[in-house]
């Protein structure tokens, strides 16, 4: 059989599609690096031509679910005409999709470094949209926060400790909720 050659960035996403598919279905810790090489039908060790570890693998996918979740986020907020207060309450129930990660994100908790990582990710994905959308309640009398930038900020540090909360007994849906209602007091505003 003949060699397939693919170009560099090709073969990257590609390997990239195929252990996000694994992430998400089986988690981080129960997918090798064998498994993502038979399902792209290459053979074992290709993966590493591209990649230094899973762990590096990882971070691709990561850094793909953030972008594309800016990018959600910002379509909503680009398509929403009405309060900056109602325009934050889309965007809270855009994010109860969980479920489609929820093995991936169980599967990352154990380990503090990817655990970082995702966190400065996400919140610096988001810091700028937050910020933008308070700013446009304060504008539109939603709210009235006076420090925008570190109330951005303290939102996001809050955020990022309930995605390090342990606690079995506490699902994501409770977590949004409770997230959302601290927000909203954050903001001074009742729902």
């Amino acid at each position: 059989m003949a060699r397939i050659t693919k170009p560099v960035e090709e073969r990257r996403q590609e390997i990239i599609n195929t252990a996000r598919k694994l992430f998400t279905e089986n988690g981080f810790d129960k997918t090798t690096a064998a498994e993502i090489s038979k399902a792209m039908n290459v053979a074992d060790g290709l993966i590493f031509h591209y990649f230094k570890s899973k762990t590096d693998i990882l971070y691709a996918v990561i850094d793909e679910l953030a972008a594309e979740q800016t990018e959600k986020v910002k379509r909503i907020l680009d398509d929403y005409s009405g309060s900056a207060f109602e325009g934050l309450k889309l965007v809270f129930n855009s994010q109860k999709d969980y479920e489609t990660h929820s093995k991936l994100i169980a599967s990352l908790k154990s380990d503090q470094a990817i655990i970082e990582y995702c966190i400065k990710k996400m919140t610096s994905s988001a810091m700028p949209l937050l910020f933008s959308l308070i700013e446009r309640g304060n504008a539109d009398n939603s709210w009235n926060c006076k420090y925008p930038k570190e109330t951005v900020a303290f939102i996001l540090q809050g955020f990022s400790g309930l995605i390090e909360f342990h606690e079995s007994s506490t699902d994501e849906e409770h977590k949004i909720l409770a997230f959302t209602d601290i927000l909203f007091r954050i903001l001074g505003v009742g729902y």
